[in-house]
């Protein structure tokens, strides 16, 4: 999985965009750390010489030496860091581009695959992980390096006896790191996937609270999150050992280390092997070697978190989308009154392998034509109307729009010419205006009252002082429902579609609005080709051909008075909900 995610999902590539930047972030930091190393070796001058011979001068010439050097320091140091600043959150707004690029182009195949959690937690977490990670690179992978070989060499020019003492520790050092960070990445793994399922709780409870509410089901889910969280946190609590044991066992290594060096550097200070000064300044590198190696096991961690955002990063940025345009796409002619002629061939499609949603459909829709389309809950409904813009593909068969097979039109075109108005009204956060042109950015002022009047929402739209400005919440929160339906329902008829889908889109509207809404599709839509799913059989009793469906078959096709005559499955559906009238 680790070499798949270096040749599939780079993230080192999104930092060629800020080459200048990635550039300069470690040379900053390089001459930065150089400035640091010869401090330590001046300071040993000075003890050694200035303080002992009682040079004044000496002492202030070099004092004035190692300020011109921490100034230097400083200023590489803030360069350094700005730089990789940009180019790091660069590459995290650039990852985040591509995320949000890819989401949009998969079908609703490849998205029923993801819940909506993991998909938030992948484009917002993961990608902080890694440019949280490649930020640590930039600042650390030149920094540590050269402060460890030159502390080093320092250390080396100083006595090598004494720089024996490395030889025993640095190599205990790097075994304790590494055997801390084989434990920390596969519980870094975990964690990832016990929270998305701990958000996903919280997203069901936020989302459904009215529901939750409603059935006094507050303690279950209460018990139902705590179950999730601590789950979460148990993991979290595993993996906080053990990077809280990294520090204390550096810690523990790096003072015996410091005891062996003031014992045998004592030694070597009492025979005149080694001056008092050098003797700080040979701790003071060997404590720059081991701060430096603590930066490098943090750095670790954060490249095992990285790695374990980008394994899931590339789950996602790896799953393709199984609609693809065709090469030689076919011309749409969108003046074509023909557009609208819809033709179901032998149709089977299925979710999974295991069953059909939908079997040996075949039907025809004229243009100009409304077609219901009626059955018991999930009896296959909706998975016919999802077929025709190609959100997903047949199994087997066709379906034809102007005698043309869908899969030979560009994606954008065939959707083009398709009004849909979705089973769930969904408003974005703006005004009304602005939810209007959706189909069509430039629709006149005409366009969208001719839809709202048709939709009949412009009764309650013309009652609002700013009229189209009225600001729309999130989610439309402060419509009613069947504002909300006749908002979405205006939406789908700007532009005049060829074929309007109006998928249950009524079931919020009260029967004098639904028998209004239905008299003006009438009226008015009569040249696009109507398809209404619903379970309501008098939103569809005008309707030119009646589909019954249950359980993806096509039971009988016929007008609403047909069909009462002839069709059991409908005449259960009719008067279960027309008491009044008799069979």
């Amino acid at each position: 999985m680790k070499n798949k995610v270096k040749k599939e999902f780079n993230y080192f590539g999104y930092l060629r965009k800020y080459k200048t930047q990635s550039f300069f972030a470690p040379f900053c930091k390089g001459v930065e750390t150089l400035s640091e190393l010869f401090v330590p070796y001046i300071m040993a001058k000075i003890i050694d010489i200035g303080i002992a011979h009682n040079d004044v001068g000496y002492i202030i010439r070099n004092g004035i030496l190692i300020l011109a050097l921490n100034i230097i320091g400083i200023i590489f140091a803030i360069i350094g860091q700005k730089c990789a600043a940009i180019a790091s959150r660069g590459a995290g707004k650039d990852i985040r581009n591509d995320i949000f690029e890819h989401i949009n182009d998969l079908s609703h195949s490849e998205l029923d695959k993801f819940s909506t959690t993991t998909l938030l937690n992948r484009s917002v977490n993961d990608v902080r992980n890694i440019q949280v990670g490649l930020g640590s690179i930039l600042r650390v992978i030149m920094r540590a390096p050269v402060l460890i070989i030159g502390s080093l060499i320092m250390s080396l020019f100083i006595n090598i006896k004494l720089s024996l003492v490395f030889v025993v520790i640095i190599p205990l050092l790097v075994l304790i790191v590494w055997k801390v960070m084989s434990k920390l990445k596969p519980l870094l793994l975990t964690i990832k996937t016990k929270l998305d399922k701990t958000t996903n709780v919280t997203r069901e409870n936020l989302t459904g609270v009215r529901v939750v509410r409603a059935f006094n089901k507050q303690n279950y889910e209460t018990e139902k999150f705590k179950n999730a969280n601590y789950d979460l946190i148990s993991t979290q609590i595993k993996h906080g050992e053990w990077n809280s044991a990294l520090s204390p066992l550096i810690s523990m290594v790096v003072n015996l280390a410091v005891l062996l060096l003031f014992y045998f550097g004592g030694i070597e200070v009492n025979v005149g092997g080694l001056s008092q000064g050098k003797l700080i300044a040979f701790i003071d590198y060997f404590g720059t070697i081991s701060v430096c190696i603590v930066t490098l096991a943090n750095l670790i961690t954060i490249i095992t978190r990285m790695n374990a955002s980008a394994v899931r990063i590339n789950e996602l940025m790896t799953v393709k989308n199984s609609i693809k345009n065709p090469s030689n796409p076919t011309k749409v002619d969108f003046d074509d009154i023909n557009l609208g002629k819809v033709e179901f061939k032998d149709v089977n499609f299925s979710y999974s392998s295991v069953k059909n949603a939908v079997t040996d459909l075949s039907f025809k829709a004229e243009p100009g034509e409304i077609i219901g389309i009626i059955g018991g809950t999930g009896s296959g409904k909706s998975s016919i109307i999802n077929l025709i813009p190609r959100f997903y593909d047949v199994t087997s068969g066709e379906i034809l729009v102007n005698d043309v097979n869908i899969k030979k039109y560009n994606i954008e075109d065939l959707r083009n010419i398709i009004g849909l108005v979705p089973q769930n009204p969904t408003l974005f956060e703006g005004t009304i205006r602005s939810n209007m042109c959706w189909r069509k950015q430039d629709a006149t002022d005409e366009e969208i009252i001719k839809a709202l009047k048709i939709a009949q929402a412009y009764d309650f739209v013309k009652e609002y002082p700013d009229f189209l400005e009225h600001k729309v919440n999130k989610g439309g929160k402060n419509f009613s429902g069947g504002q909300r339906q006749r908002l979405t329902i205006a939406r789908g008829l700007i532009g005049n579609p060829h074929i309007i889908i109006l998928d249950d889109s009524s079931s919020a509207l009260d029967f004098a609005t639904d028998a209004k809404l239905r008299k003006s599709i009438r009226n008015n839509l009569t040249e696009s080709t109507v398809f209404i799913v619903t379970q309501r059989t008098n939103s569809i009793r005008d309707a030119n051909k009646i589909i019954v469906v249950n359980n993806g078959n096509i039971i009988d096709i016929g007008t609403h008075t047909e069909l009462l005559e002839r069709c059991q499955i409908y005449q259960e559906i009719h008067y279960s909900q027309n008491k009044k009238e008799t069979k």
